[in-house]
C-alpha cells in the first residue's frame, strides 16, 4: 500500500537539537578494520537512515519517530508529521528515502508497518519537508 500523508516538520537545525534534544556521549572504538564512531546515543532501536544533501542525517527509530543526531552526539526532538506505527516484533518504522530530486521536492519516503485488522503490513508512505522549516534551509 503507498499513502501520502500531511507534510513531515522540522524545526530550524538550531531549535531542532536544541529543544528536546538529549546530551549523549560519542565515542570512538578502533577495530582492526579502523576506527568506528558512534554518531549518536539515546536512540530507540535505529533502524533506517538517509543524508540530506546538507549532509544532515535523517534517522528512523522502531517505535515511529524520525530524528535528527547533531555534530556533537545530540538527537533532535521528533520531527512532527510521521505516520501513525505498528512498533511490536519486527514491525515499526523501517526506512527512510529521499525521493531522487528532493532538493526540489522535498519529498521523504518512509517505510513502515501500518496497524490493521488482525496485525499489520507494510506500507509505504511519502512526505514532504517543508519548505522554511527543514533543517537544510538556512
Amino acid at each position: 500500500m503507498v499513502r501520502q500523508w500531511a507534510g513531515l516538520a522540522a524545526g530550524a537545525l538550531g531549535a531542532a537539537l536544541l529543544s528536546g534534544s538529549v546530551a549523549a556521549h560519542v565515542a570512538t572504538v578502533q577495530t582492526d578494520a579502523g576506527a568506528v564512531e558512534d554518531v549518536a546515543a539515546g536512540l530507540d532501536h535505529p533502524w533506517g537512515m538517509a543524508f540530506l544533501p546538507d549532509g544532515c542525517l535523517l534517522v528512523t527509530e522502531r517505535t515511529g519517530r524520525l530524528r535528527l543526531p547533531g555534530t556533537e552526539g545530540e538527537i533532535s526532538a521528533p520531527l512532527a508529521g510521521t505516520p501513525e506505527v505498528f512498533a511490536q516484533g519486527q514491525g515499526g518504522l523501517m526506512d527512510v528515502a529521499l525521493d531522487p530530486d528532493f532538493t526540489s521536492s522535498r519529498l521523504v519516503y518512509l517505510a513502515f508497518a501500518q496497524p490493521g485488522e488482525g496485525g499489520a503490513a507494510t506500507a509505504l508512505g511519502r512526505g514532504r519537508l517543508e519548505e522554511g522549516r527543514s533543517p537544510i534551509s538556512r
